[in-house]
């Protein structure tokens, strides 16, 4: 019944993914963009689906059970920031994909300062720090389909989930895992808000399953108390990874898919509705403690809502459980893939013409599916030990944006030069954990990207002084014209402040 459930999401998904074919074109922008055509609902689908990613069935619950409440505060945290930043920057984003005619953020970057050096920087970051991202959602995609129960080998399951994944974005592009996201999304929050409830029901209500979790001492999660450098750990890395959410790759490509403004500010006011799951995560996790037979231990915690469902669910639950969940991880790969391939084939591989990006896209997001499955099997744990690194790397481009949005009078070259510094800098803090300065972070709890970036702001804000800009400012104002010595009236607020 298990398995027979798990197909049948499968089979909704590819017949979601071959639907999503109807008007679609062959332009290139139709293929990474929609065509900047997606109304609020498919944008918020999307934007959801590529953000919600295995992590929120395996990682989350698996974090609260082992490393207790500071996990979750922060998981939760910085995704609840991130939504309001989103509906005021975020239209900017778009505003400058229109303007320009981007479809990546280096695009972006790129053609608002008139700079192949700047854009080649943003593209080589984002490449470098996004590659990881596809053996994590295949390493992510084993451990469910085990955890469940699913008799699937695990080699085969990957190989599987690779080629569903190409399959789809063959077939339309962004469109494809757009649609597919409609029964991901279905299937994901059935299963989350179904666990917790019946972990919340069979330890006697809420009062009586966090008491028990409390008594028992037998994890983690049973401290709910942030304090000290736990409590800094958390503040820093909410505001630094609220600040890089809607410049991370895959979340771009939502951004510019929208068709107006006005959709992307739409779509952010109710961006949090999809945050209604997280309580019941929650409480499987804290229901785990007391309901599993036995406690799981270091990576066993990944595990925690797998077979919380297992025990709890009847088996065709379990079974539309574990096609959400290997959902998550394909749209995400999706994500991944066709990002990596816009950005190599538009941004670092010079002089492609427009109509031939396309199968350029389509032969990048090959190999990097092919690497990521080789090395999901040869060397599983190479690459996840940088994994954590995605959002330090990406989100030094921060500065970048912000400079755009306020119309900061800075040289191109030093924001490219500052991208450098934060990626260098965070790269060597997070290789070497033992050494005094990243001891010191650890100590005190700061986040290592956001420390990179503090350096990045400050080496950028430096030049101003030694390495004045002689060019004009231009900001992303909404006339569409190119201002002088400030940005309209914000970046002129901003120079007053600055």
């Amino acid at each position: 019944m298990t398995a027979a459930f798990f197909t049948l999401v499968l089979v909704l998904a590819l017949g979601a993914g071959v639907l999503s074919r109807r008007g679609s074109k062959k332009e290139i922008s139709d293929y990474l963009v929609g065509g900047r055509s997606f109304g609020p609902l498919l944008v918020f689908i999307l934007g959801a689906g590529e953000a919600y990613s295995i992590g929120t069935l395996i990682g989350f619950p698996g974090g609260v059970y082992a490393h207790g409440a500071s996990y979750g505060v922060w998981f939760i945290g910085y995704i609840l920031l991130a939504y309001p930043i989103g509906y005021f920057f975020a239209p900017y984003l778009w505003r400058a994909g229109k303007r320009y005619g981007a479809m990546t953020l280096p695009d972006v970057a790129g053609r608002h300062f008139r700079s192949r050096g700047l854009e080649l920087t943003i593209a080589i970051a984002s490449v470098v720090f996004l590659i990881p991202w596809g053996q994590l959602q295949l390493a992510g995609l084993q451990i469910a389909l085990t955890g469940l129960g699913i008799s699937i080998d695990p080699t085969v399951a990957v190989f599987a989930g690779a080629a569903l994944a190409l399959l789809f974005l063959m077939l339309s592009g962004v469109r494809a895992p757009a649609f597919v996201s409609y029964v991901k999304d279905t299937a994901l929050l059935l299963g989350a808000v179904l666990i917790g409830l019946a972990a919340v029901i069979e330890t006697g209500g809420t009062e009586k399953l966090f008491a028990a979790a409390a008594a028992s001492g037998g994890g983690s999660a049973s401290h709910s108390t942030v304090t000290g450098s736990s409590l800094t750990f958390v503040l820093t890395t909410i505001v630094f990874q609220s600040v890089g959410f809607f410049i991370f790759p895959i979340i771009v490509q939502a951004v510019l898919a929208a068709k107006s403004e006005a959709t992307i500010k739409r779509v952010a006011k109710f961006n949090p509705l999809y945050m209604l799951m997280y309580p019941f995560l929650v409480a499987a996790a804290f229901g785990a403690i007391t309901l599993l037979p036995t406690k799981l231990e270091g990576t066993e915690s990944d595990q925690v809502l797998l077979q919380l469902s297992r025990q709890l669910l009847p088996d065709w639950l379990t079974g539309v459980v574990a096609g959400g969940a290997a959902l998550c991880a394909i749209v995400v790969l999706c994500g991944a893939a066709l990002g990596i391939g816009a950005i190599v084939s538009r941004n670092i591989i010079p002089g492609i013409p427009e109509s031939r990006q396309r199968v350029w896209v389509r032969g990048v997001v090959v190999a990097y599916l092919g690497i990521s499955l080789l090395l999901t099997l040869a060397t599983p744990q190479l690459l996840l030990t940088l994994v954590n690194t995605a959002y330090y790397g990406v989100t030094q481009a921060a500065v970048v944006f912000a400079t755009m949005v306020f119309g900061w009078k800075l040289r191109p070259a030093a924001l490219a030069m500052g991208v450098v510094l934060g990626d260098v800098v965070v790269l060597w803090l997070y290789l070497d954990k033992h050494g005094p300065v990243s001891a010191w972070l650890a100590e005190h709890g700061v986040n290592l990207g956001a420390a990179a970036l503090v350096l990045n702001i400050l080496f950028v804000v430096s030049t101003r002084v030694f390495w004045p800009p002689t060019d004009p400012v231009r900001g992303l104002r909404a006339d569409g014209r190119t201002s002088g010595t400030a940005a309209g009236s914000v970046a002129a607020r901003s120079e007053v402040g600055a």
